[in-house]
């Protein structure tokens, strides 16, 4: 066998071997860009992986931060609901503490009365004793003395009443601004106690306060819920309403609706400017800060009708028209028998 047998140069051959070499190289291609591709996507996931890993974790962070921002707004909420807490009790104590300075000046004036009768009665007393030892008492000295002395006592007992009326009714309604105890009421009396409690703050003023009320009107109710009610009312008419020197007037007025009271306070002072009007009933908001305004007691005043009283409130106003209150209490009326204009009312 020649060379050529053993070695032969088959054209067919070789091209065969190329065709499967280009096979293999494209196969190796297909192979590396696949791997390449698998690389990308395994790179790709990692750093998705990693951002999203980031990503966790900065939503944790900023999660703990916001737990621990609401832990401190909501400690600085219960500190100031806790400190408005206390400045409206601290209102309370200024009010009956006002209360008290009021009612000590009205009761000096018939103490004090009471005291020059009885030192003129005294000396009537003396001079006729003198008299009477000196054997030198006249019938005259006699008239004179009974006379004297019966109008010394009538002076001192008025005044006397006068002041023991005053001082009865400061205990009651001292002791009613600090209970909260349901009370079965005459609305028109307690209305009057309130009013008479009031005198020393009216009475440096040209302002007077009239009551409509059925003087068969009883209620259920918190005395002291309503004594606090009509003392900031009266306050604010005071120190916003009315001008110094002006003759104003306050109107305090109920009447029965549905089982339950309706209330109206109005005056006739400065009435009340429409930006301000929807704002009276919040706290801290008041016109006089600097000049004694705290801002507490129109606050008060909601405080006490829609949670103590369970009742509502509302006020109209218009500048230079004076200001109207109306209060509704529900469910408190005592009607004991169903009369024509009674079962209208229902």
């Amino acid at each position: 066998m020649n060379d050529s047998e053993r070695n032969p140069a088959d054209p067919a051959r070789i091209a065969a071997l190329e065709h499967k070499i280009t096979r293999l190289e494209k196969i190796n291609r297909a192979l590396m860009s696949r791997v390449e591709r698998s690389t990308n996507s395994i790179g790709d996931s990692y750093s998705m992986f990693v951002h999203n890993l980031t990503l966790q974790r900065h939503v944790e962070q900023q999660t703990r931060e916001l737990q621990e921002s609401n832990q401190r707004l909501q400690k600085a909420l219960s500190d100031l609901q806790s400190a408005a807490d206390q400045m409206i009790e601290n209102e309370k104590l200024a009010a009956l503490g006002s209360l008290v300075a009021g009612i000590a000046h009205e009761v000096n004036t018939p103490l004090g009365i009471s005291v020059t009768a009885a030192s003129h009665l005294e000396e009537l007393t003396r001079t006729l004793s003198a008299h009477f030892a000196a054997g030198t008492m006249k019938k005259s000295d006699l008239a004179h003395f009974i006379g004297s002395g019966q109008e010394a006592a009538q002076i001192i007992l008025a005044n006397l009443a006068r002041a023991e009326n005053l001082i009865q009714n400061f205990k009651k309604i001292a002791v009613d601004q600090f209970s909260e105890n349901w009370q079965t009421v005459e609305l028109e009396s307690c209305l009057k106690d309130i009013v008479v409690s009031l005198t020393p703050r009216l009475g440096k003023t040209k302002t007077k306060v009239s009551i409509q009320c059925p003087d068969t009107l009883r209620i259920n109710t918190m005395p002291g819920a309503l004594s606090q009610i009509f003392a900031n009312l009266v306050a604010n008419s005071l120190i916003h309403g009315f001008g110094e020197g002006q003759e104003g007037e306050i109107v305090i007025a109920a009447k029965v609706k549905k089982r339950g009271v309706v209330l109206t306070y109005a005056d006739n002072g400065k009435g009340i400017p429409d930006k301000n009007l929807g704002k009276i009933f919040d706290p801290f908001f008041t016109t006089t800060r600097g000049k004694g305004g705290s801002g507490l007691g129109l606050h008060l005043v909601y405080n006490i009708v829609t949670r103590s009283l369970k009742g509502s409130i509302t006020v109209r106003s218009k500048p230079g028209e004076g200001v109207k209150f109306t209060l509704f209490l529900p469910d408190c009326a005592l009607i004991p028998d169903a009369s024509p204009a009674t079962a209208e009312e229902r």
